[in-house]
């Protein structure tokens, strides 16, 4: 039996956080091994990290692991643990990182780059516009679009990333099994045919409500940044905001009115961390994206040769350490932590020079301590 059925199965045991399921992969290095490791040798493990044995004796079966399989390939559902390719790098990287997902359709590359689109569920007109336009022009654009296919700003963002010929994912928190919201049947099939819809919790899980706070980490461990569209003062949204901040992911938010109450979240988020977005070009030149939109909305790219004449002229006069640094620089973001890393020089050094080729148009500095050659 693979390694991944074992991984499931170890997901699925009830009672137990997902750090304590790390803390187990790291301690009996497999989750075939801990499944076939004598019984004392589970005890005391688990009397020694504060594990109830009882949930994990329950399901310690190869039936219930078959059970589990046949399940899944019943419901054309793949189970993605973090040994497969598939599982993105990204997600990877977070802390309490699922130890696997459930999967229908095909997930986008780690190289394309994926922004979260979020906010309110009882949106208003300017917020389902605003959502549907920005994921549309972020889908024109090749920006794989993640939502969680709620109703409101989520279901707009979808539709929106996939009338503009992009891909977008649905992060959800039941069982993908059963469609939640029942509306949203047809943009489920539309999603899994141009993305994927993905679940930690397996098939025949209700969408409880205490589900979506973790689902949320999801969608933003998945992204590059995250948007919010709308939001209230108190909302699940910022939940996902503040998930988002801690695993260090740009906060773009669209300023609203100030005499909504559905906007008091998103001017709120501007006032405190995040960046106020008027448009689709705000985000992808923070990506590092050098395509932009004409007046006819077909994308077209800058005049590079142009640009690129006015580098070679520019690189003629610059400083020997200046050289260095931007020799480091390329058209994908890059943090000064790297530049100081593969340029071999300090932090007070590497800061002087950064001003010297951002003055002089040689580079442009992103969100986040992030550098570009200048578009």
């Amino acid at each position: 039996m693979l390694e991944d059925n074992y991984i499931m199965w170890l997901s699925r045991i009830g009672g137990l956080s997902t750090k304590k399921k790390w803390d187990i992969l790291e301690h009996f290095k497999t989750a075939k091994d801990f499944f076939y490791s004598d019984i004392s040798e589970i005890k005391l493990f688990c009397n020694k990290n504060k594990i109830n044995i009882n949930s994990i004796l329950e399901i310690k079966s190869e039936a219930i692991i078959e059970q589990y399989v046949n399940e899944l390939y019943k419901h054309n559902i793949k189970f993605i643990s973090q040994n497969n390719t598939s599982y993105p790098q990204l997600l990877k990287n977070i802390e309490n990182s699922p130890l696997g997902f459930y999967m229908i359709g095909d997930m986008p590359k780690d190289t394309e780059n994926k922004v979260a689109v979020i906010g309110a569920r009882k949106c208003t007109q300017y917020g389902a516009m605003n959502a549907y336009k920005f994921g549309k022009e972020l889908g024109e654009n090749k920006v794989v679009v993640v939502s969680g296919m709620a109703m409101g700003i989520d279901s707009m963002a979808h539709k929106g990333a996939l009338d503009g010929g992009g891909k977008t994912i649905a992060v959800v928190g039941c069982g993908l099994d059963l469609v939640y919201p029942a509306s949203n049947v047809s943009l489920r099939e539309d999603i899994i045919n141009n993305g994927c819809i993905i679940s930690e919790y397996p098939v025949n899980t209700p969408p409880y409500a205490s589900n979506f706070p973790a689902r949320n980490r999801i969608i933003s461990g998945l992204s590059d940044a995250v948007l919010v569209i709308e939001s209230a003062k108190r909302s699940g949204t910022l939940i996902t905001v503040g998930q988002a901040l801690e695993q260090g992911r740009d906060i773009f938010a669209i300023p609203g009115n100030i005499n909504s109450v559905m906007s008091e979240g998103t001017n709120n988020l501007i006032k405190e961390c995040a960046f106020p977005v008027t448009n689709v070009d705000d985000i992808l030149s923070n990506l590092g994206i050098i395509y932009r939109y004409d007046l006819n909305n077909n994308i077209e790219e800058e005049n590079l040769q142009k640009n690129n004449e006015n580098t070679e002229k520019s690189e003629n006069i610059l400083a020997p350490d200046e050289k260095i640094v931007y020799a480091c620089i390329k058209e994908s973001p890059i943090t000064i932590d790297e530049i100081i890393l593969n340029a071999k020089i300090d932090i007070k050094t590497a800061q002087y020079v950064l001003t010297m080729l951002e003055l002089k148009g040689l580079i442009q500095k992103l969100a986040g301590q992030r550098y570009i050659k200048a578009l």
